[in-house]
């Protein structure tokens, strides 16, 4: 019978031992995305190890299971490659480190040398080998990163450039304050010799009591073809992880190096945003949305069914994923000047990520004035159809995913100003076809269950404020914060008592219980009564503010509603197609 994927287990410590064979080492390939454990994942671990620490106390306890790993030996480059298991390992590596530094801070504050030679003694063994190497080379990503914030004794500071390394660095500090919560605060006057103790408890437990079922392969193709088929099993791989898997199996040897280096870097001018938001955005914007097969699945089909080179497909990725991130993180520095403000706001204020697509391919192809009406058409669309109209969502969605490849369709490339201009105008019709209309919206507003989300509410508000400030855009409303009229912590017995709260508090967050008000002000009378807000309000210097004042004696579920129909006018005339200059 064939041995192939016969696992076998394998403790922590053996898999993280310096001196043993040379080709113990554990090396993390290219192709592997880079350390991706949250701070839920490394407590999660850390509970599993304290209780298993609590446990071994008792003789005869079983170990700890630590799931499988699989492996790839390659004795010429002295090495076993890591298929699956790098998350696991890396974590144990960083609790192991956290060991070390803790030792030898008690023997810094303490005197006592115990400390110190326990450093010494894990390093060597478990960590770092003068002879051997490190016992864990991380891949390209995070291999810097991990050695000298890690691996290195003592860690060198180092700035983490990339969401992988702010991840490592969230493990440590993570694993850093659990340690301490078991050996208590390292001062002069602590019991070294119990902590020490402990220090040596923990260490054993993750060298001794956690096994691996280990999956051994033979050989490249097979170690790719496992990596993909590891989401079939259980073991969740992102969609960009199996992308990334198929694409370094499919591509011939020399390109391998190039293509990591190039998705090497998409991760990291990515940084902290989604690699799988932008493949998702590239592919809909290119050739559909997703509703029958997953991101991983329509993306190899395509590349299968087209013939598409997949260092050819990675460099293509490459190259959009410039124009995403500036468009995801509204850079200033690169979007046109006056289509800038329209970006930030979709983005950055609002977070809309199904425009992303639309504004990619537009961003991609269309005239500099083309992109910049598409941009304020998508804040009309959106305020109205999403914001206010809190309309279908998937309906949406499919027409601006349409509308992304239908931009593709109609332009040749960046220098052909008709096609730009055709595909703006075409954009426009569809989005106003699609929006409510006046009527609609202003019936929207007036419906007490329309609740404005924060960061929607901020957009909304101080649009209208200035366009109530002065509809000639001569003056804008400065340094403001949102304010609630009836507050969000109102005190028990004011507010007309419970029952009077229990009408407002739906309505708290309702665009006719909202104004705007300069930052100091706001948080002097954030909580108070009407009656004193409402003297407040008569001397602000803001239009929208100031004419609460005057016009309402009182503040209840009336007068709110009262007040969301005044300013259902103004948001007809902000967010309108015919004129969308002040969104």
């Amino acid at each position: 019978m064939s041995t192939a994927f016969a696992s076998s287990p394998s403790k922590v410590g053996d898999l993280l031992t310096t001196n043993s064979l040379p080709n113990d080492r554990i090396v993390i390939p290219t192709f592997q995305r880079g350390y991706m454990w949250k701070k839920k994942h490394v407590e999660a671990f850390w509970h599993d190890i304290d209780k298993q620490r609590i446990q071994s106390r008792t003789k005869g306890t079983d170990p700890h299971f630590f799931g499988p790993i699989v492996t790839l030996s390659n004795p010429i480059d002295a090495v076993i490659w890591l298929l699956d298991g790098q998350q696991r390992l890396a974590t144990a590596t960083v609790l192991l480190s956290v060991l070390r530094d803790v030792g030898r801070e008690i023997t810094k504050q303490t005197g006592m040398q115990a400390g110190g030679d326990f450093a010494v003694k894990l390093q060597l063994q478990f960590i770092y080998d003068e002879d051997g190497g490190y016992s864990l080379e991380m891949g390209e990503t995070d291999m810097l990163y991990f050695r000298n914030t890690i691996q290195i004794d003592p860690p060198v500071t180092t700035k983490a450039t990339n969401l992988t390394h702010r991840n490592i660095q969230t493990a440590r500090t993570t694993l850093w304050e659990k340690v301490i919560s078991v050996t208590g605060a390292i001062q002069p006057q602590m019991d070294a010799i119990q902590a020490i103790a402990t220090l040596k408890e923990i260490k054993q437990t993750v060298v001794s009591d956690l096994v691996m079922a280990r999956i051994p392969v033979n050989s490249q193709e097979s170690a790719f073809k496992i990596f993909t088929t590891l989401n079939d099993r259980g073991l969740r791989l992102s969609p960009p992880d199996l992308l990334l898997s198929y694409l370094m199996e499919t591509t011939p040897t020399s390109d391998r190096k190039e293509l990591r280096a190039t998705w090497t870097q998409m991760i990291q001018k990515m940084g902290t945003h989604d690699i799988h938001d932008f493949l998702r955005a590239m592919w809909v914007s290119r050739y559909g949305d997703l509703k029958k097969d997953d991101l991983f699945t329509a993306l190899k089909n395509y590349i299968e069914q087209h013939h598409v080179g997949s260092l050819d497909f990675a460099r293509q990725c490459g190259d959009e994923c410039d124009d995403y991130i500036q468009l995801a993180i509204a850079d200033e520095t690169q979007l046109p000047k006056e289509s800038f403000p329209f970006v930030r706001a979709l983005t950055r204020e609002l977070g809309f990520k199904p425009t992303l697509p639309l504004l990619l391919s537009s961003y991609l192809l269309l005239q500099p004035e083309d992109f910049e009406k598409v941009a304020k058409y998508l804040l009309v669309f959106v305020t109205r159809y999403s914001i206010i109209g809190n309309l279908d969502s998937a309906g949406m969605e499919d027409l601006l995913f349409r509308l992304a490849r239908e931009v593709r369709a109609m332009v040749k490339d960046e220098n052909d100003k008709t096609g730009s201009k055709q595909a703006t105008d075409a954009i426009k019709l569809a989005l106003s076809a699609n929006s409510p209309d006046d009527p609609a919206v202003k019936n929207a507003i007036m419906k007490e269950t329309t609740v404005l989300d924060p960061s929607d509410a901020k957009y909304v508000m101080k649009r209208l404020a200035n366009f109530m400030q002065d509809p000639q855009k001569q003056v804008v409303v400065g340094d403001t914060n949102v304010e609630h009229i009836y507050p969000q912590n109102p005190a028990e017995n004011e507010w007309g008592g419970k029952a009077n709260q229990e009408k407002l508090e739906p309505l708290t967050w309702h665009i006719g219980n909202l104004t705007i008000f300069g930052r100091k002000a706001n948080k002097k009378v954030e909580n108070f009564e009407y009656h004193i807000k409402q003297s407040k309000y008569a001397a602000s210097q803001v239009v929208m503010t100031n004419e609460i004042a005057s016009k309402y004696a009182t503040w209840d579920d009336s007068t709110i509603m009262d007040r969301a129909a005044h300013l259902a006018g103004f948001v007809v005339q902000v967010w309108n197609f015919a004129n969308p200059s002040r969104v």
